[in-house]
């Protein structure tokens, strides 16, 4: 019977047992596609990934949540990726930079990992170009969908569906405790219902305020049509606030890279740090988005088939 080795890692923290967790088969050469969405159901964590050789990359990433392949995904690009480097599985340099890229179902794009003392030490991902979606008028009638009132949603900017890797839906909440008192996946089939009519699945609301020292945004993402009330660290989803940061001046380029560290997953009890870069041009519009982050193995296995 042929046997798959997987590794489970807490992925944007160091402290195992927060973070995001994700599952990663790094030799599934040999599964199909209905084998590997059964493995994420198996595994049931938000994401699972799987590893293949490509032709025209440096490896060939799946990306699976419980019940649905989807192109890309922010934390399992860092946790995949740190954990080849941390195990051996491509060659690595004992200190500075490497770049590798991934094939993933939205293209060819380039992964940075940083080291030192051989060990890797930052895993950034750079997402697609940002694109921007519908725009939300009702504040009102989203807030309720999000498990609020009519306050919840702040008034400007407009929230508004963003892509750098998934369609998702920028929600600016009009204050931080607003935000900590909504409920995990909001009033679920109302916002899963809302958020179809948009063309997505998850609402990124955010506070420009932040708990931790560290962080200047606060962020919770509630996905209930996915099956995921709320996930404690969304790597796409950053990528994409980050590019609605910057579209509507409310974080600003230094140099003609913004910065922005976020917060996330405390409400859930696994807390998550995200580091964003956005590239803009001289208009100050974004062009180029990264995220990074780091990650810690906390469980290593064997499937049998």
């Amino acid at each position: 019977m042929p046997r798959y080795r997987f590794h489970q890692l807490d992925v944007f923290t160091r402290r195992p047992l927060t973070g995001n967790p994700l599952a990663v088969f790094p030799h599934a050469t040999g599964l199909d596609a209905p084998t590997m969405q059964a493995l994420a159901r198996e595994m049931n964590l938000s994401e699972t990934t799987f590893v293949t050789p490509s032709r025209t990359a440096t490896r060939r990433v799946r990306f699976f949540t419980p019940t649905a392949e989807i192109p890309l995904a922010g934390h399992p690009t860092i946790g995949t990726w740190w954990m080849l480097a941390e195990s051996g599985e491509i060659d690595v340099p004992p200190s500075g930079m490497l770049r590798v890229t991934q094939e993933t179902g939205a293209g060819i794009l380039p992964v940075d990992l940083s080291f030192a003392n051989g060990q890797v030490t930052r895993v950034v991902m750079t997402q697609a170009r940002p694109q921007y979606g519908p725009t939300v008028d009702d504040i009102v009638a989203l807030g309720h969908a999000l498990g609020g009132d009519d306050g919840t949603v702040a008034t400007g900017p407009a929230p508004q569906v963003v892509n750098t890797a998934l369609p998702q839906l920028m929600v600016p909440v009009a204050s931080l405790r607003r935000l900590q008192d909504l409920p995990s996946g909001g009033s679920g089939a109302v916002l899963s219902h809302l958020l179809d009519t948009l063309g997505t699945h998850c609402a990124m609301c955010f506070a420009r305020e932040a708990v931790s020292q560290e962080a200047q945004v606060h962020c919770r993402m509630f996905a209930p049509g996915l099956g995921v009330p709320e996930d404690p660290a969304t790597g796409s989803a950053a990528g994409a606030l980050g590019a609605y940061l910057v579209r509507h001046g409310l974080v600003h380029p230094d140099g003609g890279t913004a910065r922005i560290t976020i917060e996330q997953g405390l409400e859930v009890g696994r807390s998550s740090l995200l580091h964003v870069e956005v590239d803009a041009d001289s208009a100050g519009q974004p062009t180029v988005v990264r995220v990074g982050g780091e990650a810690v193995t906390v469980i290593t296995g064997e499937v049998t088939l």
